[in-house]
């Protein structure tokens, strides 16, 4: 018996972001901060490998904050730029923003 554990709709996301991603200018990859790796999807690093990338560490309040600087700085010497948020805070947009619009800072 043969079982495809990639549902359709992954395969269907996935051929939709690599045909659209020469439109692209920065990658946006939120994870879960108390699992960073486990939360990421690798097919992110492929599809968007000349991309600009922020890692958005999200639920911070409940992960380590030790870990997750440790984490951030991991994610910026593969060449990423990242930070933590708690989503379920008021004032999150505006890093995010200011993250993007410091990667975008020479396209805009």
């Amino acid at each position: 018996m043969n079982y495809q554990w990639y549902p359709g709709h992954m395969t269907k996301a996935k051929r939709q972001m690599q045909e659209d991603i020469k439109l692209i200018d920065i990658v946006v990859e939120i994870t879960d901060a108390r699992i960073p790796l486990s939360s990421r999807n690798p097919d992110i690093d492929e599809i968007g490998k000349n991309k600009f990338r922020l890692v958005i560490l999200n639920k911070s309040d409940l992960a380590d904050e030790s870990l997750t600087k440790q984490w951030i700085e991991f994610f910026k010497e593969k060449g990423y730029s990242a930070l933590s948020i708690d989503s379920r805070r008021g004032n999150v947009i505006k890093p995010i923003q200011t993250a993007i619009m410091d990667a975008c800072a020479e396209k805009i």
